[in-house]
């Protein structure tokens, strides 16, 4: 579905089929929704190419980072490590140590926003790194939620669903309303549910939290 269908869909499911009483809320419910599926779910994810420079060893992550699934150096997978167990390996001077890298330090916070190789390569080899990336803003009518990825078409439901909730999280807490949000709670919970068993990234990750998994969620 386009973000224009989407917008038609959770609508009819918020109970506002002429988009009117929630009118100026639903792209930021479309986003927010498609931004919660991403991070439930890990469903998503983009596979970013690299060559490293002799003598260089953090380079950027991508803008739409959110968390790193695999990276390798010329074929070989890196295993990730914090600075502190780096620094116990490595000694005090581990920033300093030139060689083939077999480690990673993710540095994902916004004053760095790098990935760091351990130890510092010393020729030109390919980097990859499968990441799970935040969805791009919907703006326009005909873009496609997920980074209009074809293999996310099944789940665009579980979208809509999951907006039309939120647009209802607004509303006063009425027998009506609450059934009706758990209705749509059920179809985004088979949305993610689905989405969790056909990729199998998230099986031990432990994210999927049922009960008021969102009972403290502030949304305007």
């Amino acid at each position: 579905m386009t973000k224009a269908q989407l917008r038609a869909q959770t609508a009819k499911f918020a109970g506002d089929p002429d988009q009117t009483r929630y009118s100026t809320q639903y792209d930021d419910a479309l986003n927010r929704a498609q931004e919660q599926f991403a991070l439930e779910t890990r469903a998503l994810w983009e596979d970013e190419p690299y060559t490293t420079s002799s003598g260089t060893a953090a380079y950027n992550l991508p803008a739409d980072f959110m968390w790193e699934d695999w990276i390798t150096y010329d074929g070989a997978e890196m295993v990730p490590i914090s600075r502190h167990e780096i620094q116990r390996i490595y000694g005090s001077d581990w920033a300093s140590q030139e060689g083939t890298p077999t480690h990673v330090i993710v540095d994902p916070e916004e004053g760095r926003k790098t990935f760091t190789l351990v130890p510092i390569p010393q020729e030109a080899k390919s980097v990859v790194m499968r990441y799970y990336p935040l969805p791009a803003e919907l703006t326009s009518d005909s873009q496609v939620p997920l980074n209009a990825s074809s293999l996310m078409a099944q789940f665009h439901m579980g979208i809509a669903a999951f907006a039309g909730w939120l647009l209802l999280m607004g509303e006063e807490s009425t027998a009506s309303v609450v059934k009706k949000q758990d209705g749509l709670m059920a179809v985004w919970n088979d949305a993610t549910d689905k989405a969790i068993n056909l990729f199998k990234n998230t099986a031990s990750a432990g994210l999927k939290v049922r009960g008021n998994r969102f009972s403290g969620v502030e949304w305007s």
